[in-house]
């Protein structure tokens, strides 16, 4: 607990009152005339370290300052420099002075991993899922894990999230999300909802192979169904549908049932051919038609498409049609070529073994009455200067090379459509594929804090855990529902990892993955979801911003509920940018925020300063909670904020003038009416 000596110090010069009326009793009142009460002091709120100072000249400026809760900041990743240091840039003899510093001043300690990596799935927008980026951001997290066991008195190692892109309007736009009340919607941009991008990777390789725009149109052949082709078999029983058949089901040319999820069989739907216009018909899908469409699908067939599945479903489905098509047109040339190529070289073949002393003419009849000549070889007529032998070997050749040309044609066709068969049964939305991702990699970091622990128990006061928190709106893991479920799964990927590897029980080793996987709730960061939340018809930005800070608070209480929080940061903003403004100049919800926490039995919050109030940020914070600074003496309770405004701000001028700060006689105001 941090104490003031003295506290009871006052001096007339001090714009205060008298010592006497330093003593008000909780709750305090607040500016706005509601009051707040809370056993929160400066023993429980913390403020990070100067990320650009050596972070051992730093840990000890935030001491001086009165912190008991110091975050140690890495700005850089890689190789660090003097403007970005990582974690490798304090060497043993550092980090012990970080620790003994610590433990000599009984102050608690935590760690931020680089601010230039984000999230444990290694997504690259451009590219998709990289295994290599994935391993880079997990080895500046591997870093700062080391460097949290090794230098610090335990705690948090906080990494930020950002795991992959997706559209808020989509995951959390209609409300009907998890717990969110239903009235709580969301948008990335006004046109969002119409307008957004939806990505589908290969789930062998992690790459993008569709980027599907909710606003893009799709076509499709208008296949025929069983009314259209054979009414007569409607309700009659089907061998290879194992049931009756319906009207709605595809058939093929022989009347028999097409199971639309068998690949194999795409091909054989018969498309509606319109003679007038001589051509096939075919049907436009907006957005809206895929949704109705994933909806029968999913209904008829007991699966959980999403529609940008079923779109890029439709749109392959073309790709294979378009390639076997092209298959088929070179393989049905393919028996004439083959033909026409077998009797020019009988022709040949012939033509070289007649006798040589036999007129040309005669050898032209006899090969004639043999029915040995083809193509063009046909209409010769003796009168050109090549010779027959060379006439026929030139031919021979042209079928060869057209022959060749199928091979070529058909066989690459054959490959993309066998291709992109395969892509059916591996293409995976993004959030499906990049959970996946994300928790495999939180669990193998929340493996690490277990062994670095272990092997530093001796030296540490809390277990090292990883704390992934909730970052930009835009990214997978800044809902606090995705960090919920980010945290869930990763500490069942790391119960895998303990069971494994350490042979532990699956009783032991959940216990220890909850010790090592928690999450960062930044109500700074949950903040900027105001700029995304829907305002009702009519609504009143008032209203709108009350309806926000009620979601806000919900949502940090689902948080707490899923037993998931072990860290805490506050900052401020106005919702639009993380500016980390100084608790109370904002409009985040705060108090309220705090409340909730500390109602749960949370102590361990960390301030962060912003660009603009490093040195002012702690005290004001302690100021903005009533939180009070105790003694021994006289008065027991005085205000934190009070305190600091009476000694370091010096916020209000004197009262009288005397001595050395009086002006000379010489001396006038502008205005020279004399000073009293």
């Amino acid at each position: 607990m941090v104490v003031f000596n003295n506290p009871g110090y006052y001096h007339a010069l001090d714009r205060t009152f008298s010592a006497e009326e330093y003593g008000p009793e909780l709750p305090h009142e607040l500016e706005d005339g509601t009051t707040w009460q809370t056993e929160l002091g400066p023993k429980d709120i913390g403020t990070s370290a100067n990320p650009m100072q050596n972070q051992v000249q730093a840990l000890q400026a935030k001491i001086r300052e009165g912190a008991s809760r110091v975050e140690l900041e890495f700005p850089g990743a890689g190789k660090g420099s003097s403007q970005a240091p990582t974690p490798e840039s304090y060497g043993f003899k550092e980090r012990q002075d970080i620790r003994e510093l610590a433990k000599a001043t009984g102050i608690k300690t935590s760690t931020h991993a680089t601010f230039n990596k984000m999230g444990f799935s290694g997504f690259d927008p451009q590219r998709g899922f990289n295994d290599e980026a994935r391993y880079q951001n997990l080895k500046e997290l591997r870093k700062a894990i080391e460097f949290a066991a090794e230098a610090t008195t335990g705690g948090a190692v906080v990494f930020h999230t950002g795991e992959f892109q997706r559209p808020i309007s989509d995951f959390w736009g209609n409300g009907t999300q998890g717990p969110q009340p239903a009235d709580a919607k969301f948008h990335g941009y006004e046109e969002e909802e119409k307008r957004a991008t939806h990505y589908m990777v290969d789930d062998r390789t992690g790459e993008f192979v569709s980027a599907i725009r909710k606003d893009k149109r799709l076509y499709r052949p208008k296949y025929m169904r069983a009314q259209d082709l054979c009414p007569d078999k409607v309700g009659e029983y089907d061998k290879r549908k194992g049931a009756t058949l319906d009207a709605s089901d595809y058939v093929d040319m022989n009347h028999e049932w097409i199971d639309e999820r068998d690949k194999t069989r795409l091909f054989e739907r018969v498309p509606e051919w319109n003679k007038d216009q001589t051509k096939f018909e075919t049907e436009e899908y907006d957005w809206d038609r895929i949704v109705q469409e994933t909806n029968r699908y999913n209904g008829e067939h007991g699966t959980n498409l999403r529609p940008e599945q079923m779109f890029v479903q439709i749109e392959t489905e073309n790709q294979i049609l378009q390639a076997k098509g092209h298959s088929l047109f070179y393989a049905h040339r393919y028996n004439d070529l083959d033909f026409q190529e077998k009797q020019i070289k009988e022709a040949l073949h012939f033509y070289r073994g007649i006798d040589k002393n036999l007129p040309a003419e005669e050898k032209w009849k006899l090969m004639t009455q043999r029915g040995l000549l083809y193509g063009r070889a046909a209409q010769y007529t003796g009168s050109e200067d090549e010779s027959i032998p060379d006439l026929l070997a030139r031919e021979l050749k042209d079928i060869q090379d057209q022959m060749r040309h199928t091979h070529e044609a058909s066989s690459a066709a054959d490959a993309q459509a066998r291709e992109r068969e395969e892509l059916l049964d591996h293409m995976k939305p993004v959030h499906e594929y990049g959970v996946k991702q994300s928790t495999e990699g939180l669990g193998r970091a929340g493996l690490y804090a277990y062994e670095q622990t272990q092997k530093n128990k001796n030296k540490l006061e809390d277990p090292v855990y990883v704390a992934p928190e909730n970052w930009q709106a835009q990214m997978y893991g800044g809902h606090p529902d995705e960090l919920i479920e980010l945290v869930q799964k990763g500490r069942k990927e790391m119960v895998h990892e303990l069971q494994d590897k350490y042979g532990k029980s699956e009783g032991e080793a959940k216990k220890l993955a909850a010790q090592h996987i928690k999450s960062t709730i930044d109500i700074g960061h949950l903040n900027l979801w105001r700029q995304h939340f829907v305002a009702k018809k009519g609504e009143s930005e008032e209203s709108r911003s009350k309806r926000f800070n009620e979601w806000a608070i919900a949502k940090t209480k689902d948080m707490i509920k899923a037993g998931v929080v072990g860290h805490v940061h506050i900052a401020d903003n106005l919702g639009w940018d993380d500016e980390h403004l100084t608790p109370g100049e904002g409009n985040a919800p705060i108090r309220e925020f705090v409340k909730e926490l500390e109602k749960a039995g949370y102590k361990d919050f960390i301030v962060e300063p912003g660009s603009f109030n490093p040195m002012r940020a702690l005290p004001d914070s302690w100021k903005y909670f009533g939180s009070p600074i105790y003694s021994a003496g006289t008065p027991q309770f005085r205000p934190a904020g009070e305190f600091r405004e009476a000694h370091f701000g010096y916020a209000g001028p004197s009262l009288y003038v005397v001595g050395a700060y009086s002006p000379s006689n010489d001396w006038k105001l502008w205005s020279e009416v004399p000073m009293e």
